[in-house]
Order: C-alpha cells, then structure tokens, then sequence
C-alpha cells in the first residue's frame, strides 16, 4: 500500500459561494483529519464571490493561495487586478474555459490581451476545460510563454468510458509547453460509479509519463468528490493511479509542484 506524505498541499479546493465561512469551517475539519497543511482555493465566477475569499484568506494562515475569478475581457481589467493584489494570497486568475462554446475562446485577442495583463503581473492562470478544447491551451503558451499555466482535473479526460483519445494525442502536445503544469483533481466525479483506481491510472499515467511529476500536483476537489469517495480514498486513489513513486517524486505530487507553480512557501 503506497505511504503517503505527512505534508500535503491541497492545490484545488473550493468553498461555497454563498456561505465561505461555514463552507470554510467544514473544509477545514477535513484538512485536520487528513494531514493536509495547505490548500489553493479556486474561487466562483462572480466578482463578489472573488473578493470574499480573498478576504477570507486573508484570516486564515493554512490558505496557501487563491485562485479568482476575474473578467479577463473587461476594459479596467488592470485596475481590477492591481487592487486584487493587496492581497498577498493572490496567485492566479481561474477561467471555467468549459462553459464556453468556442473551442478557441483562450486564444480570441480580447481573451489574450487580457492574459497578458494577467502575466504582467505575475500571476498565474487555472483553467478548468474539456478535451476539445485542449489545442488552445498549447496555443495560449506559445502566445504567452511568460504566462503559468494549470489545467485543472487533467483537462476532464472521459474517464468514465476510457476514452483516451483525442484527448491523450491534445494532452502530448500541450506538455511540450514547460509553462503549462495540470492538477490530478476530480477524477472521481469523472467516472463511473463506483468509481476504480484502475479507469484513473489508464490517464494519470499517461499524464506522469507526459509532464512528470514536477508539474503534476494533486487536488481533492472538495467537495465534488464527497457525494463519491472520502477525501482520504481520494487522495490514495492518485497516488495508487500515479504508480510506484520514490519519496521524491510523493513530495511533488502532494505538494512540492504546487508550491512551486503558485509561490508558495
């Protein structure tokens, strides 16, 4: 059974919307009885929601770092940044790319013009997609090579029906772009239910072989993982898909890669 680090790094977690303090509290218990020393929270797309969390963060010390939500199309879009960066918890700008219909919509000008000002600034960017939207994600760090780049939940592979490609040929070339790191989050919502180690370790280690494990970093996704597995399953769940892996290569899985993508300390 694979022994996993006493030091973790949650790299993708979110709190509700609605109610962050109480959202945070049961987060928390979670984090406590997990060995989980920090967490990347992943905010809403809502500007209020941003602003809360950041406040929130700004409370409680085991936020490693925030991920918001900003209009990367507005036209005071640098004003807005500069004020959310009063906040030393800020790291990144987080876009539900998904939801969009234009397989393309990263790369648009407005998109771009507006993640230029993102990098300008030193921080990074989340982006939650699906496998046809992968080629843009290759596109955009070219584009911007300044520009870090994270692609939660492994780009949303269809795990369920172990459907590799296209999705396994657009993740190739995505890795060749070393600005562009992926988070082993939500893969157990990705399945079938019951979800099995086995359907995930067809894509994770396809993922480890393609970005190694110094730009893979673990996140429970909490809490779209509790309606179908613990936060504990779900963590020796990736590291079981992830395969044999020395201590070395444990500590970047579960922490290391993230605190180097995000800066923390």
């Amino acid at each position: 059974m694979t022994t996993l680090p006493s030091f973790t790094v949650d790299a993708h977690a979110r709190l509700s919307a609605e109610a962050y303090r109480e959202s945070w509290d049961a987060y928390k218990a979670s984090m406590e009885s997990n060995c989980v020393d920090q967490v990347v929270l992943v905010g809403a797309p809502d500007a209020a929601a941003s602003r809360s969390l950041l406040e929130l963060a700004g409370t409680a010390g085991e936020i490693a770092a925030v991920a918001v939500w900003v209009d990367v199309k507005a036209e005071d879009l640098g004003e807005q940044l500069d004020a959310l960066k009063a906040s030393p918890k800020l790291r990144s700008v987080a876009l539900p790319v998904r939801q969009e219909a234009d397989n393309h919509w990263l790369v648009q000008e407005e998109t771009l013009r507006g993640l230029r000002l993102v990098a300008d600034r030193g921080l990074c960017l989340d982006v939650e997609i699906e496998p046809r939207q992968l080629p843009s994600i290759g596109e955009l760090a070219k584009a911007i090579p300044g520009l870090r780049i994270v692609v939660a939940h492994m780009g949303s592979p269809f795990i369920g029906r172990s459907e590799r490609e296209p999705w396994g040929v657009h993740m190739l070339n995505v890795a060749a772009h070393k600005n562009v790191y992926s988070k082993v989050s939500g893969l157990a919502a990705l399945d079938v239910q019951p979800w099995s180690v086995a359907h995930q370790r067809l894509f994770v280690e396809s993922m480890v072989r393609m970005f190694g494990y110094e730009r893979l970093m673990f996140g429970s996704d909490w809490p779209g993982h509790v309606e179908f597995a613990t936060e504990q399953q779900v963590r020796a769940a990736a590291a079981a898909a992830a395969g044999p892996m020395t201590v070395t290569q444990q500590e970047s899985l579960f922490g290391g890669a993230a605190r180097k993508f995000y800066g923390i300390s």
